[in-house]
């Protein structure tokens, strides 16, 4: 078999391991608000993020620490950069195991140029991808990664919103009525409807005002382009003061991450 055939064989074993847990964090199942007025109305726009499944590349550039020191894995040039810019990646091994690599932050020595595969990001954010450092993700209760502050991603939950927390705070709680019933076909292919309820535990660079990202799990593809189509595709949503759900989700979002990361 060439390295080509082995490297399927091994992204597809590791996609049968992941597909063994559940993405449907706390199943989607909570009641829309009563009265919408009495929440603080937005007019947003979208995009969608994701945790890339990749292979570990032996001739590839090696995740730093911020000590500067290889963490294990290494991945090609564009894959790098991918992971540099969805903030995690969960890398397969030649010992048949899996590696969830997260962005610690870009305040290392430049390393790695991405500006190739993302021309149309901001300068600055560009620059700092090449600086980007990373740490292994080692809680056996992380899926997928970590958002701001160590929270950890839950596929179709999360979102990230502007660093300068303009206009929506993270661990926001958002109600967006376009989202809700939704039918969302996960990785594994099983399906789920959507409440419509987001909570923004994470941030990014190139977020600004009022754009969020939707994080998708390991879904590489756009699921509602209605909703994450760019600039030009709007919609409401609403600041929900729902206590009960908020503080539900702030736990989804809460698990700790082990000593040492």
């Amino acid at each position: 078999m060439n390295y080509f055939g082995i490297a399927v064989v091994v992204v597809a074993t590791l996609m049968a391991g992941l597909s063994n847990a559940s993405d449907n964090p706390l199943e989607f199942c909570y009641d829309e608000p009563e009265d919408l007025s009495k929440h603080r109305h937005l007019v947003l726009w979208g995009t969608y993020y994701h945790t890339k499944i990749t292979q570990n590349s032996k001739e590839g550039f090696d995740l730093l620490d911020v000590h500067d020191k290889p963490i294990g894995p290494k991945l090609s040039h564009e894959n790098w950069c991918k992971a540099a810019l969805e903030g995690a990646a969960v890398i397969a091994m030649p010992d048949g195991s899996r590696v969830i690599v997260n962005v610690r932050d870009a305040d290392g020595p430049s390393q790695v140029n991405c500006d190739q595969y993302y021309p149309h990001l901001h300068a600055r954010a560009r620059i700092g991808m090449r600086h980007t450092r990373f740490f292994k993700v080692t809680s056996p209760k992380v899926k997928y990664g970590y958002g701001i502050d160590n929270m950890p991603l839950a596929a179709f939950r999360t979102i990230a919103v502007d660093r300068r927390q303009f206009p929506i705070r993270y661990r926001t709680l958002l109600y967006i009525p376009k989202l809700r019933g939704r039918e969302l076909t996960l990785h594994d292919g099983s399906k789920i409807t959507h409440d419509g309820y987001v909570f923004a535990a994470d941030t990014g660079s190139g977020i600004k005002g009022h754009h969020i990202d939707f994080y998708t799990g390991f879904v590489n593809q756009n699921p509602f382009p209605d909703l994450a189509g760019g600039a030009s595709n709007t919609f409401s949503a609403y600041v929900v003061k729902d206590e009960t759900i908020r503080k539900q989700l702030l736990e989804l979002h809460s698990q700790q991450p082990s000593a040492g990361n």
